[in-house]
């Protein structure tokens, strides 16, 4: 492999990417999600408060950010950068296309379904949701078994869509167990099942996916090249083997996942380290985590160092520091397993990695990428010219840093106030947050301006295409 990246930074868009209405659709999606999401956060900031983290309001919450936010504006990231980054089209745009609708309908109805803990709308529209993410990965698998380009990047992508197969397969059993529809026997396995579908999907979807399109994104926004890549495969290694030792340490605990009354039969993996407790593989697993976190900020400092750009623009400046936070969240992990605190210690890891790493990722990149997009479909062909609007016209980046910077201190006040049980300092968090998010969608829908996107989609579907 070679240790070093040569050529100039790439670009968000190129000719095999897919008509722009794919990833924006998803986009908006997201958008509507984050809306969503911020009304709900300040509902239930109470709830967080209390530590109710359990309760079905509070998993609704959970899952308006997870797939009605974050996912649906992923999808549609990766629908664009997988083709830029590996040089493959799609492997199926009209999939992906009637793809969405399923998506949109399930994540719909199971959201509303888990708040109002309605166990056959769980049932039916769990399934829609699945069957849509096993297109969506479908799709993007096919897509990167096509691809010439190989590496740390093409790892970290197909392991996190082979985790979200499996992340949604546990889900789908996790609902089975909890609604009594799988049995009595299927039941006992609800927590070890549940903190499975936790780790594969935050931690083997999400985290795999942030960090393998930033070896990607980080350089093309600061033209960075010529940076070693050799930590890349090791970060790799280290986070599959974190992952993976955490999942089996979860199983290994039996069906209460702490090993406590469980018989040596319904402790299956008991076998592999018989002289340790039952969360000596949790606690390793979180320290690989901390490592590979070490290992990528150091990647990040080494691309950082080449950059051509003298400064780092506030929305890059943010999603390192979200990079920050998923060491933060894996050393609160560790040090959960070390010195258990109860539910709130918990619930504040979760928050500084769910928000802190993911959202915060997401919200960064969101302010560069969504831009490009619009500008590329709207003015690049009269680039050149002294009256083209600049990708900076359409929002300055500038704009992105009270926004970003009182959401990261919005997700400190809630990690803190859920850790503490305090629940002032967590409504006050949750404001924070709920204000930056506001903004970021106000922010994103003002550049997409969504009349004159209208506009062009009629335009385009009345000459038989489908919008942009």
């Amino acid at each position: 492999m070679n240790a070093h990246a040569h050529g100039a930074p790439g670009a968000v868009s190129v000719s095999q990417s897919p008509p722009l209405t794919l990833p924006i659709r998803h986009m908006l999606l997201g958008v509507l999600g984050f809306a969503l999401f911020a009304v709900d956060l300040l509902a239930q900031s109470l709830s967080l408060g209390r530590g109710d983290a359990l309760s079905p309001v509070v998993v609704a919450l959970t899952h308006v950010l997870t797939l009605g936010s974050l996912l649906s504006f992923a999808m549609g990231a990766v629908y664009q950068l997988t083709t830029v980054a590996f040089l493959v089209p799609l492997a199926s745009v009209w999939a992906a296309r009637w793809n969405f609708w399923l998506y949109a309908a399930g994540v719909a109805g199971l959201t509303g379904s888990m708040a109002a803990w309605w166990t056959l709308g769980l049932t039916v529209f769990g399934t829609l949701t699945a069957v849509a993410l096993y297109a969506y990965a479908g799709v993007v698998l096919a897509t990167l078994a096509r691809t010439q380009v190989r590496g740390p990047m093409r790892g970290f992508v197909l392991s996190a869509h082979v985790h979200l197969i499996l992340a949604v397969t546990v889900a789908w059993a996790m609902i089975l167990a909890v609604t009594g529809r799988g049995g009595p026997g299927l039941a006992r396995w609800a927590m070890p099942l549940l903190g499975t579908h936790i780790l594969l999907a935050v931690v083997g979807f999400f985290t795999f996916l942030v960090v393998g399109f930033s070896y990607k994104l980080l350089p093309m926004f600061t033209l960075s090249h010529g940076f070693s890549i050799r930590r890349q495969p090791w970060t790799l290694a280290l986070s599959h083997t974190g992952l993976w030792l955490a999942v089996v340490g979860l199983w290994w605990g039996g069906p209460g996942g702490d090993g406590a009354g469980a018989s040596a039969a319904a402790r299956p993996f008991a076998w592999a380290v018989p002289w340790a407790g039952p969360q000596i593989l949790d606690a390793i697993g979180a320290l690989l985590g901390v490592a590979a976190f070490v290992n990528h900020l150091l990647d990040i400092r080494g691309i950082l160092r080449k950059r051509m750009r003298k400064k780092v623009e506030p929305p890059i400046q943010a999603a390192i520091a979200a990079a920050a936070a998923g060491l933060l969240g894996a050393l609160l992990a560790v040090l959960g397993f070390v010195w258990p605190r109860g539910v709130g210690a918990w619930e504040s890891a979760v928050t500084v990695y769910l928000l802190g790493l993911i959202t915060g990722t997401v919200m960064s990149y969101g302010y560069k990428i969504v831009p490009f997009l619009v500008w590329t479909k709207r003015y690049s062909k009269q680039a050149g010219r002294d009256s083209t609007l600049r990708i900076a016209d359409l929002l300055n980046p500038e704009r992105a840093r009270p926004v970003l910077a009182g959401f990261g201190s919005g997700v400190i006040l809630l990690a803190i106030g859920t850790e503490l049980g305090s629940w002032v300092v967590t409504v006050l968090g949750a404001l924070l947050v709920a204000a930056a998010v506001a903004v970021f969608v106000a922010e994103v829908i003002r550049v997409v301006d969504l009349r004159q996107a209208g506009r062009e989609w009629s335009a385009r579907r009345g000459k038989g295409g489908d919008g942009w």
